[in-house]
């Protein structure tokens, strides 16, 4: 027998859950008109991305590569604050556990 392979239907069961989901987000008028302004405000970005790295690759580039730099260390920054947070807590966790 051959072996049957089922992404098929797993992949249009997904598809048909995400046009559920949009169709009943959609459903609102308020909802519409939020969308509506995203995508508007995404294509002007786009554009404005666009015209940057015609204008300009590699300034673009490195001016990207300093974005994700920043971003980069405000996470490890904020990292390092919650797993200070979570070492206090854990500390006084297993000191009150003692006491007992």
């Amino acid at each position: 027998m051959a072996k049957k392979n089922n992404v098929g239907g797993i992949l249009a069961f997904a598809t048909g859950l995400a046009a559920g989901a949009a169709a009943l987000f959609l459903s609102k008028k308020e909802n519409r008109e939020m969308v509506k302004k995203t995508a508007v405000k995404a294509g002007k970005k786009v554009k404005k991305v666009a015209g940057e790295i015609k204008k300009n690759p590699s300034k673009f580039a490195k001016k990207t590569v300093a974005g994700a730099g920043r971003a980069v260390a405000k996470a490890e920054k904020s990292a390092v604050k919650a797993a200070k947070s979570v070492g206090s807590k854990v500390k006084k966790a297993v000191a009150k556990s003692r006491r007992k």
